[in-house]
């Protein structure tokens, strides 16, 4: 392979531009002492694209309502969790965070703003911003104020390309760390190239070139160079390793392999793409089911990972839910309200937020789950407690968050 720009840009999934776009990675006075740390406290967002229902997920099995209104989507059996909500059988690999008193749930959680629209919902959640869309950074990017200034990697996407979460923040997005690198490519012609990122006269591509190269630099001598080989041979073996688990899972793995070569990862975005669930959602198995297993197995390989060596925290939300009312395909269609997961070695365990319970009056436009607690508030205090300290006032500009009391 001839090593140019466009090559070099297309093995770093094109996010270095994005990611060197905004002045916002530019601005250290921002940036935490914590980040500086090796031992600071890890944050994990995972967002789950699709509209997950949260009626499926923690159902609230005390209400009256709850099975009439679900009807074959009411489960007949689940985990104990809360007085009234119990816990979808594939999220037992939790059972223990649920002992540890480490897994909070706030149910009815959204955006105050009615929006059944996947790509317009989202782009407005990972904005963080009602009304019209006006901000072009992410809300994790500014909470964490620039947390990629020291290095690509204190704050980084496990996705194909950067996420909106993370506009803004300097950040890289890595799909497969196996194949972050440029194993074809020769010191000189190396070299050469950062020269020409160096000579630039585009601040915003010079910038990109060289954290990139950097970023590269850095994962090769952790991780080793990627392996040799055709597009073939690396697709069967992410193929053979995506057996072993699911999206979430997988992705977990890697970014626990990230963390223990010794980068100094300190949060991560993460996200899975199977929540939109129209048809044959099923009960205790079905559509939802496969997607449940892995969300829960990611975070209990999380926790697993983690405990002991840093404190830690993730974060699992959502754009919208779904109604309550089953459709005619054994599925559920877009809604309002779904939920939070919590997890980590401060959360408060347990159940929070208000219940506004499922009689038709109580639902949004007579058939949605109504949202009582908006995820901003849920965001705003997870940055707090990673950071040790209110995030800057950008990050969800014109908000006054609510107390919910989720961090000892």
């Amino acid at each position: 392979m001839v090593l140019t720009r466009r090559s070099f840009l297309d093995v770093c999934g094109k996010s270095a531009i994005a990611a060197a776009s905004s002045p916002l990675w530019l601005d250290s006075s921002l940036l935490h002492a914590q980040h500086r740390e090796k031992s600071a406290p890890f944050l994990a967002v995972f967002f789950l694209r699709g509209g997950a229902d949260g009626l499926h997920l923690v159902p609230p099995t005390g209400d009256r309502l709850y099975a009439s209104s679900r009807q074959h989507l009411a489960l007949r059996e689940t985990l104990p969790f809360a007085t009234g909500f119990g816990l979808h059988p594939e999220l037992a690999p939790l059972q223990d965070l649920v002992e540890r008193n480490e897994l909070a749930v706030v149910h009815a959680c959204g955006s105050p703003e009615i929006n059944r629209s996947h790509f317009e919902a989202q782009d407005h959640v990972e904005a963080g911003e009602l009304g019209p869309l006006r901000l072009r950074s992410g809300w994790l990017a500014r909470g964490l104020g620039g947390a990629g200034t020291t290095s690509p990697f204190a704050l980084m996407a496990l996705a194909a390309q950067l996420p909106m979460t993370l506009h803004g923040s300097g950040s890289f997005a890595i799909g497969e760390p196996d194949e972050f690198g440029l194993p074809t490519a020769s010191p000189a012609a190396r070299r050469a190239l950062a020269a020409d990122y160096a000579a630039q006269t585009d601040p915003a591509l010079s910038r990109a070139g060289t954290r990139a190269l950097a970023a590269l630099d850095e994962v090769e001598k952790r991780l080793g160079k990627p392996p040799l080989g055709n597009h073939r041979s690396r697709a069967k073996g992410r193929r053979q390793r995506h057996k072993r688990g699911g999206q979430l899972a997988q992705k977990v793995d890697n970014l626990l392999r990230l963390e223990a070569s010794g980068l100094p990862v300190r949060a991560v975005f993460l996200e899975s793409n199977s929540w939109d669930t129209h048809q044959n959602q099923g009960t205790e198995s079905g559509s939802m089911a496969n997607s449940i297993r892995d969300l829960s197995t990611a975070l209990a390989n999380l926790a697993n990972g983690l405990r002991g060596k840093r404190e830690w925290t993730a974060l699992v939300h959502t754009e919208f839910g779904r109604t309550v009312r089953p459709n005619g395909s054994r599925g559920s269609d877009h809604g309002h309200g779904s939920l939070a997961l919590l997890a980590g070695s401060r959360v408060r365990g347990g159940l929070h937020g208000d219940w506004p319970g499922l009689a038709e009056s109580e639902l949004t436009e007579g058939r949605d789950l109504a949202v009582t607690a908006d995820y901003r508030s849920v965001a705003w205090e997870v940055l707090r407690a990673h950071l040790g300290e209110p995030p800057p006032p950008t990050t969800f500009p014109g908000f006054e968050p609510s107390s919910l009391s989720l961090f000892a």
